[in-house]
């Protein structure tokens, strides 16, 4: 799955308009850069909740963690995985 290509398309055609996708880099600083305000932070986050099959709790929601498309895409693979090894318990198998 390619985590940051899609979430880099949502920016991108969301709040930056005008920008070619091609010239948005990884890390670029998408909060501390003044491209993202809360406003659309909480576009970006219902968007990650519904694409991806999320939730993000209120203290997940930071400067930190939402910064860069790198940070995003960690965040939501620890997510995933933790919600496939919640599948897994829950299924009877053992977590190591």
């Amino acid at each position: 799955m390619e985590i940051k290509s899609e979430i880099r398309r949502y920016v991108v055609e969301n709040f930056l308009a005008g920008v070619p996708e091609a010239a948005v880099e990884d890390a670029l600083p998408l909060i501390t850069g003044g491209l993202i305000d809360s406003i659309s932070m909480i576009a970006l986050v219902d968007f990650l909740e519904t694409r991806f099959g999320v939730e993000f709790m209120p203290g997940e929601i930071d400067v930190h963690s939402m910064n860069t498309f790198e940070r995003i895409e960690e965040l939501i693979r620890k997510k995933l995985a933790s919600r496939e090894a919640g599948g897994a318990a829950s299924n009877g198998k053992q977590i190591r």
